[in-house]
């Protein structure tokens, strides 16, 4: 097992991680980030989702270069950006032997966590009370898609259905269209982050009462929580907010627009008469006269009544020039505005590039890669991305053998008897 950095300040914890996909992995994440020690244990038959099929088509972007290769489960970008700084073990629970060493691993873990259907650890015969009698202070992070109480709790479900029925997808969308998915599964990185959170408090209950306890997160409940502003107004007011695009509901103009090249897109909001007039200005500096001084845009209320004009007229300018261009002349006007960045420019960008955004790990299968890093900055106690995501079954013999104090001879048997391994044994995941 690799020595924590001193400085690292939750370099005394240990999870064991059962979680899967993103929801719990991003939690483990942030932990991992700040010096925890997070085995993230996996099943040979039912690995985590986000490795991949075994037999993968070539060409799918997940991989370096659409490659697959010979072991695509250790080689998938999700996967990977999620796992770094984690030791990765294999482990069978249908299997007696298997159970007799989880057993051990929970005895030395602080915390277990896992985002399982609601009651598969229960299932398995490994209720809260259970664990709790190999680790007496043991904190337990249950994530099931709609908690462990009510009329849904046994249903199963993913990030890709929680805008919808957190009432988002309601409100992501353009004028007069139907809902539309925002595009990336949002209730996945804010749970783990809710998770992330709340366990720090137990962690530091535990530490003052010397207490464990059950912590029964809902994944569901956390994309509604992003839904506030939403719920109160249609209280207040009887109405239900339109959906509008990139538009926003205060301001106008506020809107992408379409810029010199394909697919490229600048953003731009005048949030105050000021602004507007100071957008105006730029604007018609490059040929459209009186803009500033139209009658039609004197006020927000007529702006707003009037969007539609504004776009165009604001399209018809931004589509021969370049979105950097755009955004330093509106910038030095005092007007927001910012570029709409693909990945190669995330990647190229320079504030990026000076703060350390992304960092380059050198994967054993993957080569050297940039991913994100920690996006906070601690003067006293920083973050530290420490080794690449583990192959599946990678840590094994550490974590069985130093952590466990299993011989080799054991260890072996482990894996003869298939309670462990480095290989898939299905055909499938799910």
């Amino acid at each position: 097992m690799q020595k924590t950095p001193e400085k690292l300040p939750l370099k005394n914890y240990r999870v064991l991680d059962l979680s899967r996909i993103w929801a719990g992995p991003y939690c483990t994440k942030l932990f991992a980030d700040m010096g925890a020690e997070i085995i993230k244990m996996e099943s040979l038959s039912v690995y985590d989702s986000h490795r991949g099929p075994v037999s993968p088509a070539r060409g799918i972007a997940a991989y370096p270069d659409g490659e697959p290769g010979e072991e695509p489960w250790n080689r998938n970008g999700w996967f990977n950006c999620l796992h770094m700084s984690k030791y990765g073990v294999t482990l069978e629970l249908t299997k007696d032997e298997g159970r007799r060493v989880f057993e051990r691993l929970v005895s030395i873990s602080d915390v277990l966590i896992e985002n399982f259907r609601q009651g598969s650890l229960e299932r398995l015969g490994y209720t809260y009370e259970e664990l709790r009698k190999h680790r007496p202070d043991l904190i337990y992070v249950s994530m099931p898609a709609f908690g462990n109480t009510g009329p849904w709790k046994g249903y199963l479900g993913y990030g890709i259905g929680q805008e919808q029925l957190s009432g988002m997808a309601h409100l992501t969308g353009y004028r007069g269209e139907g809902p539309m998915k925002s595009g990336i599964n949002h209730g996945d990185p804010i749970t783990g982050s809710h998770a992330a959170g709340v366990l720090m408090a137990a962690l530091r209950h535990r530490r003052r009462t010397g207490k464990g306890m059950f912590i029964d997160v809902s994944q569901q409940e956390s994309s509604v929580a992003l839904m506030g502003p939403e719920v109160l107004a249609y209280q207040m007011t009887g109405r239900e907010r339109e959906r509008q695009g990139n538009r926003s509901g205060w301001y106008a103009p506020a809107n992408t627009y379409p810029c010199v090249g394909e697919d490229r897109w600048v953003t731009i909001a005048a949030t105050n008469d000021e602004q507007w007039r100071n957008l105006a200005r730029v604007i018609d500096g490059a040929e459209v006269p009186g803009l500033a001084d139209d009658p039609r845009f004197d006020s927000a209320t007529q702006r707003q009544e009037n969007h539609d004009e504004l776009d165009r007229i604001i399209s018809e300018w931004t589509i021969g020039l370049e979105a950097y261009e755009i955004t330093r002349q509106l910038q030095d006007a005092g007007v927001p505005a910012a570029p709409v960045l693909r990945g190669p420019d995330l990647l190229a960008d320079a504030h990026y590039k000076d703060r350390g955004t992304f960092v380059t790990v050198d994967h054993p299968q993957v080569g050297p890669k940039q991913y994100p890093g920690i996006p906070w900055k601690m003067s006293a106690t920083p973050g530290q991305v420490r080794w690449p995501s583990p192959t599946l079954g990678q840590h094994n013999r550490e974590v069985y053998g130093e952590l466990l104090g299993l011989t080799g001879p054991e260890i072996d048997q482990l894996e003869q008897t298939g309670v462990i391994g480095t290989k898939p044994t299905g055909s499938r995941i799910i």
